[in-house]
This record gives C-alpha cells, sequence and structure tokens, in this order.
C-alpha cells in the first residue's frame, strides 16, 4: 500500500512538472488574477479606447483586472511606429511581417511566456487589442445584440501561438442612412432622449464601439438636418477619433482625409448589383476606387428595410467580383438602422478586412460561426440552418415585396395590392416550407429559452424575429391569394377559415414586434416596428374575390441548377468558385468569361423543328461594356444573347424584385431522339446562372 502511495505521489509530482515545464512558455492566465500589460501613455487615442474595451472584457469573462504596469510585463502592447518600438524589438518576436503593411497586427506568445502585441500603427494596435477580445468569446454585437459571453477558469495560448492579421480594403465603413422608422425613434425616445438630436453622444458611442470591435473604421452619418447632424458637431468629430473612426458624407465625399484624392465610388442598384466595376485605368489612380452597396434600401420600385433580407450570398458574391477587379480602398455599407442588419454587417466587415479567410471558410461557414459566437456554438448549427432557408426564401420574394405593390410610380393602381404571379403549387411548396420552419424555430427558441436562457434574447434578436415575422407576413399574404381564388390552404377547412388564418397571422406579427421592443425592461422600445414605411403590405388584407384566375403551372421538358452542371470547360487560378446559396435556386454559378457549363437531359422532339430554352440569371450589370452569353444545343451553331436591364426601365424592375432575369431563346433542333446536350457559354465577365429550364 505505502509503495502505492509513494508511486502515485510521485506520478502526480512528475506530472505537475511536466505541466509546469509544458507552460514555462505558453501563456497561462487563470481566472480572478491580475495581467499586467505594459502600454506607452504616448500611444494614439484609439489604442487606449480599444484598451479600454478589452479591460471590460478581461473583467467580465475571466475576472481579471487587466492594469498598464511596465515592471514584469505579462502582456507588451505597442505599435512599431510609436513609442514602444525599442521595447517590441526586444520581445524576441519576429515583426518583420510588419513592414510596409498598414494597419497590421502581430499578436504571439514569446519564449518567456509573454503575450506580446505590436502593431504596425495605432490602428493595427487597436485591432490587435479586439482580436484578443474575440479570442476570449467576446462579440462585437455584445451590446447591440445583448450576446451574454461565457465565462471561463483560464486562458492558455500555447508557446507557438500566433496570429497575423491586416486589412485587405484601406477604408471600411457603414453607412446610417434611413432612420426614420427605428434607429431614430429609438435613439430620441428610449436610449438617449435627453439629447438635442435625434442621434447623440449616447448613441453615437454605442455605434462607434460597434466599429471598432468589427474593425470599421469609416462612418457615413444619416442625412444632415438640424435633428441629425451631432457627426457635424466638434464633439462628433472627438468622438469619432476616439474610437478611430473617419467621417465621410456621400460618394461625392466618401472620406474626410487631407491630401489624398478621394476614391470615383462605385454603386449597386440598390438590390445588391453593382452597376459598374472598376476599369484597369480605373484601379491605378491614386486615390483607389471604391464600393457604396445596400443592406438596406429605400427607394422605387420598392424598399426592403425591416428584416435584414439582403441576400450575404449575392453580398459576397458582388463584393468579392468588385475586389478583384481593383475596388481596394474604400468599402461603404448601406445598414439603414443597424438592428436589422446584424450578420450582413458582421460579413461585410470580414470581408473587408481579411477577403481570403471568408473565401476560404465559406459564407455559409462564416454564418454559422457568427451563430456561434453569438447565440451559442450549441445551437449554432441549426441557427445557421434555418437562416440559410430565411435568406433563401426571402431572395426568391422579400416580405415587403408580397403585396405586389411599388413606390414611386404615378399610377396608383400600383398602391393596390395584388396576386403574385406565382400558381397555386409554387404558393403550397413555399407555404409547407415556411410551416415546417416556423415548427423548428419556435421549438428551438423554446428550448433556449427553458435549457439556455442566457442566449434567449440574442437569439430572438438575431433568429427568432426575423424568421418569425418574415413567416407571418408570407402566411398573411399566401393564405388571402389562395382565399381571393376561393382555394382553402387544408383539405378539412373552408376558405373562410384561410382567411381567418390570414388574419391571424397579421395578429401573431404584432404581438413578436411589441416582444422584440420589450426585451431587456424595454430596452429596445421603438426599435422595431410593423409598419416602417406605411405602405399597403404592412397592413391587414381585406377579404375579397379575385378578379382573375390563378397564374398556371409552366410545364417542362427539364430543369437544371446552375451549378448542376455535369460537364464544363472551368480552367485558371483565377475562376471565382460556385457560391453554394446563392440565387433562387442557390445553386447560381458564376461562369467566367470564354468558359462553358453543359446541361444533358433526353426528349424525343419528334417533329418539332425547334427547342424552346429558357434562362434565369442573376439581374448582375457588365463588369466590362457589354453582358453576352451563347446557348448551343447539339453541337450546333451558337445563338449569341445579350442581357443588362438598366436601373430604372421596367425590366430592372422586374428583375430586382423577382431576383432574376430571363432570356428566352428558340434552338433549332439537328438530333431529335435521344441524349441533347445544352452548352451555355459565358462571352463577357459577370454572367451568373441561376437556373435552366427546357420548355416544351
Amino acid at each position: 500500500m505505502l509503495a502505492q502511495r509513494i508511486k502515485s505521489i510521485a506520478s502526480t509530482i512528475v506530472l505537475a512538472m511536466t505541466a509546469l515545464t509544458l507552460q514555462a512558455s505558453a501563456f497561462v492566465l487563470p481566472a480572478h488574477t491580475e495581467l499586467r500589460a505594459s502600454l506607452d501613455r504616448k500611444e494614439p487615442t484609439v489604442v487606449a479606447t480599444a484598451f479600454g474595451l478589452l479591460q471590460s472584457d478581461f473583467q467580465r469573462i475571466l475576472d481579471v483586472s487587466l492594469q498598464t504596469s511596465a515592471k514584469e510585463p505579462q502582456f507588451i502592447i505597442g505599435s512599431m511606429n510609436g513609442p514602444a518600438a525599442a521595447t517590441l524589438a526586444a520581445a524576441g518576436i519576429d515583426l518583420s511581417w510588419l513592414n510596409g503593411r498598414a494597419q497590421a497586427f502581430v499578436l504571439a506568445v514569446n519564449g518567456k511566456g509573454q503575450l506580446v502585441l505590436a502593431g504596425s500603427d495605432a490602428y493595427g494596435t487597436a485591432y490587435g487589442l479586439m482580436e484578443m477580445s474575440r479570442i476570449l468569446g467576446v462579440s462585437p454585437w455584445e451590446w447591440w445584440a445583448d450576446v451574454v459571453p461565457e465565462t471561463r477558469t483560464s486562458l492558455t495560448l500555447p508557446e507557438n501561438f500566433r496570429v497575423q492579421q491586416a486589412s485587405d480594403v484601406t477604408f471600411r465603413g457603414i453607412h446610417i442612412s434611413d432612420i426614420d422608422w427605428g434607429l431614430g425613434p429609438w435613439s430620441s425616445k428610449t436610449f438617449d432622449p435627453s439629447s438635442p438630436y435625434t442621434i447623440g453622444l449616447k448613441t453615437a458611442r454605442r455605434i462607434f464601439e460597434l466599429m471598432l470591435r468589427l474593425r470599421l473604421n469609416l462612418f457615413w452619418p444619416p442625412a444632415s438636418s438640424p435633428q441629425t447632424d451631432f457627426f457635424a458637431t466638434r464633439d462628433g468629430h472627438f468622438l469619432a477619433q476616439t474610437y478611430g473612426i473617419f467621417l465621410g458624407h456621400d460618394m461625392e465625399h466618401p472620406v474626410e482625409e487631407e491630401g489624398v484624392p478621394a476614391p470615383l465610388m462605385f454603386s449597386d442598384d440598390g438590390y445588391g448589383y453593382l452597376t459598374r466595376f472598376p476599369t484597369a485605368e480605373d484601379a491605378q489612380r491614386n486615390g483607389g476606387c471604391g464600393v457604396y452597396y445596400h443592406a438596406s434600401y429605400k427607394g422605387a420600385p420598392q424598399d426592403y428595410l425591416w428584416l435584414g433580407t439582403a441576400s450575404p450570398f449575392l453580398l459576397y458574391q458582388q463584393l468579392t467580383e468588385a475586389y478583384y477587379h481593383g475596388a481596394l480602398r474604400l468599402w461603404v455599407l448601406n445598414v439603414g438602422d443597424i438592428k436589422p442588419c446584424e450578420y450582413q454587417t458582421s460579413l461585410f466587415a470580414d470581408l473587408a478586412w481579411d477577403i481570403n479567410a471568408v473565401r476560404q471558410m465559406s459564407v455559409a461557414r462564416h454564418l454559422e460561426e457568427f451563430y456561434a459566437l453569438n447565440v451559442g456554438r450549441d445551437i449554432a448549427r441549426l441557427a445557421s440552418i434555418y437562416m440559410k432557408e430565411f435568406y433563401h426564401l426571402s431572395f426568391q420574394c422579400k416580405p415587403e415585396h408580397l403585396a405586389g405593390t411599388r413606390i414611386g410610380e404615378s399610377d396608383p393602381v400600383w398602391q393596390q395590392i395584388r396576386d403574385l404571379p406565382w400558381s397555386e403549387k409554387k404558393i403550397r411548396h413555399r407555404l409547407t416550407r415556411y410551416d415546417q420552419m416556423q415548427r423548428n424555430v419556435e421549438w428551438l427558441l423554446d428550448s433556449v429559452y427553458h435549457y439556455n436562457y442566457p442566449h434567449y434574447d440574442s437569439f430572438f434578436q438575431l433568429v427568432g424575429y426575423p424568421v418569425l415575422a418574415t413567416i407571418e407576413m408570407n402566411l398573411k399574404f399566401l393564405l388571402a391569394q389562395l382565399a381571393r381564388h376561393g382555394i382553402s390552404w387544408l383539405a378539412d377547412e373552408t376558405v373562410k377559415q384561410t382567411w381567418r388564418r390570414s388574419d391571424l397571422a397579421f395578429y401573431k406579427l404584432q404581438q413578436l414586434t411589441k416582444q422584440y421592443n420589450s426585451q431587456h425592461k424595454d430596452k429596445w422600445k421603438g426599435m422595431m416596428t410593423t409598419d416602417p414605411t406605411i405602405q399597403p403590405v404592412f397592413k391587414m388584407l381585406p377579404h375579397e374575390d379575385a378578379k382573375g384566375p390563378m397564374p398556371a403551372e409552366q410545364p417542362a421538358i427539364a430543369t437544371f441548377y446552375g451549378a448542376s452542371y455535369q460537364a464544363s470547360s472551368f480552367s485558371g487560378s483565377d475562376v471565382l468558385d460556385p457560391v453554394l446559396g446563392l440565387g433562387a435556386s442557390i445553386r447560381a454559378i458564376p461562369i467566367p468569361k470564354d468558359c462553358n457549363v453543359t446541361y444533358k437531359y433526353n426528349y424525343n422532339y419528334g417533329n418539332t423543328p425547334s427547342a424552346n430554352v429558357e434562362l434565369h440569371l442573376l439581374p448582375t450589370h457588365p463588369i466590362e461594356t457589354q453582358q453576352r452569353l451563347s446557348v448551343t444545343l447539339d453541337g450546333g451553331a451558337p445563338i449569341v444573347l445579350t442581357y443588362d436591364a438598366q436601373p430604372g426601365t421596367e425590366e430592372w424592375k422586374q428583375n430586382v424584385l423577382r431576383n432574376y432575369a430571363v432570356v428566352l431563346v428558340n434552338i433549332p433542333v439537328i438530333l431529335p431522339a435521344g441524349e441533347h446536350q445544352l452548352v451555355v457559354t459565358a462571352l463577357d465577365e459577370g454572367v451568373v446562372l441561376d437556373e435552366v429550364f427546357i420548355r416544351p
């Protein structure tokens, strides 16, 4: 017994000594302790601001007091172009990677077990401090989405730990534009009612903190007025500098930077499709090139301001195209009121910071990681699955567009609610998908409430409300469309009962919105509403009969998704990969110039002289001067087609509301029977094929 006990004690001592040896050059920080950091007071203000945020994060996550101390520091912080240059050079970390880079940092553990943070400049140092916050598990949305980070008992970074990052886009910004229905009323009446401005100091501080945590450094405020021009005041400018934020105004004055020409800016059409891309000459100009992109839009043919339905897959595809064509200087995202667009803002910020990191992980994986950080890893996979379905169905038709109405039209007929051009089969299919999603999300919401309560509010804001509100809006309109045509939703119910289901969806939406605004003792009161723009789409629907028949389902010999090709001639390392999740089919594929995709199907045309082919393409705009493709059937002569609807035209309005352009082509039949091969070739850059229909 004694021998065994001695052996056990010896083993324990050996294990302990081994652990000490392993940790000798690792960075080990137990909870409930103090962390000494060397940080020169002469560092610019943005570094001090970021350090203050990290102090708060250490306190919440580890109950660790982060204090500045030059004596035996465990955490060495400084900028290579600042007063800490000599200290950093002696820290034992290779910092040569920082040479020639701006806004870059290296975060590493040295041979003494010290954590070293070296920034190429003050911005790099500040972003390195925020990277440390992410390592702790703190979300940039911790205040804006009520994310509760998990506490830890310790933090250990191994001896070979090293992170090095730099920005891909120089100026990365957001534009808060349309604040009349959400951010403005909430700020002026709930969060900062004492301010003389619609958005005052208290709200601006929270906006700038979010931006610093997201590594954003440019802000476009709402259009200036006596109620919103806090950002034009001396206090507004000083606060922006404190958080390392540049201020800009619009496309003509994108950034206030002395001595540097402004970037000629390339904007989308309001619906996420860039109208122009930089040419080789544009990319070489002194001021560089910039992009202005919408995740929220107020304008013709119809708004989408409400629930953050802009497709992250389209955002990725278009901004990636812009980046590889030379738009590297400045990116700005119109986020509307911030709150409905949390994920799009995060994706945009991460793309602008390190586009290849997002590209390598894919948008779908990035989405899952976003929810892992904000609602908990144990439910992140399910949350991301439901949100992908949310984005997919919203891409086919956004909730604000279900009424078929338009704004900016002189004819008052466009203010009248109308049927969508969908068959009964399509409506039932969409209702079935929403019915299943509603069951899934309500079950998960209930599970979070009972078993993971700290994440309930963030889950409701980031998943529950947008998904369930979209579902109720679809139920309201699609059930009404069935009822207008004398069709009941279920076989054992009457048309009158289907109308009641439509009405019930309206009232459920009011309840969901009330729940959103009352969270955290009315913290978000006024932020969300069920009628942001007071349009017919948000009203209860009148019980009336349809004036015409329900559209019929169009028959098809064969149907293909863009990425369901069987053969292709893709070549070259610069080819963009298919973006899984893109388009109405979620399998739309960008086809590089001079490349093609082939679709095979069997059919006997008999004496039919020609085949009818219907192509659905994303309504993108030319990257070059034209946007052409050719279609070939069974090796016959190629037929060249051109498509590009100019913004403002009727064709463009139809395209962006349904999110696809239609190209119809009638092709002579060479081989009447057997297997046929349809080849689609991109003759210009920018062609994105979504779906292919072979019609009788």
